[in-house]
This record gives C-alpha cells, structure tokens and sequence, in this order.
C-alpha cells in the first residue's frame, strides 16, 4: 500500500481532493456534476441534463447574463445529494422563453434562438 503523505509535489492537489471526499462522504453528503449533451434543432439548440431522483419542486434554475444554471438536492435514508451545473449560453438564444420539462430523470431545456431582424431595402433620398 501506498503511503500517501509521501506524494510527489506533482500530486499533492489530489490527496487534499481525496481528503475533501472522505469529509464529504463522512457527513453523509456527496456533490454531482450531472452528466449533460446538447444538440442543434431547428429553431435552437436543446440541452439535456441527468439528474435521476430529483423532483422538480428540488431544482433551481437560473439564468444571469447567459449563464444557465442548474441545482437541486436529494436526500435518500442518511445521504444527501447536490446537484449543480451551470452552461454557458451563445448571445443569440432567447433567455426570456427557455423551455423545461422532466421526465424519467432527464431535464431537458429548449433554447431557442432570438427572432433576427428582417433584411429591409433602404433607398436613397
């Protein structure tokens, strides 16, 4: 076995990141990035973010200067469980009319794109 006070100085970060876990898990509570994919549609993009066992009264959804951000907790027998993830959105989605729905542990956003000003012909006075 190891000894893990000896680590290389290249190292050193991950025995604080393995300490911070032990703490975590002793506490009972446990941070999770969900896993998340994205895809073109025809009016947007659509994101889709896991998170298995939240309900939708636990989440809290922002958005702030096209930042999209997700959180939500669970709590199951002595764990509990935080969620969160933020997304970085193109200047050309419409943040006022973002929709969301959950099913089966899938949040899923569609973003649409904002409506683009109509090319006009300007004449000459």
């Amino acid at each position: 076995m190891m000894n893990t006070q000896i680590l290389p100085n290249a190292f050193y970060g991950i025995q604080n990141f393995i300490d911070s876990l032990n703490a975590a898990n002793a506490q009972g509570e446990c941070t999770y990035t969900p896993k998340a994919d994205y895809y073109e549609t025809e009016g947007g993009f659509a994101l889709e973010v896991e998170i298995p066992g939240v309900k939708k009264e636990d989440l809290d959804i922002q958005v702030e200067k096209n930042i999209l951000t997700v959180k939500a907790t669970r709590a199951r027998k002595d764990e509990k469980f935080t969620y969160e993830r933020s997304f970085r959105l193109a200047e050309d989605i419409d943040t006022d009319n973002i929709k969301v729905s959950l099913e089966n542990g899938i949040l899923k956003f569609d973003l649409a794109k904002k409506a683009q000003a109509a090319a006009r012909k300007i004449t000459i006075a």
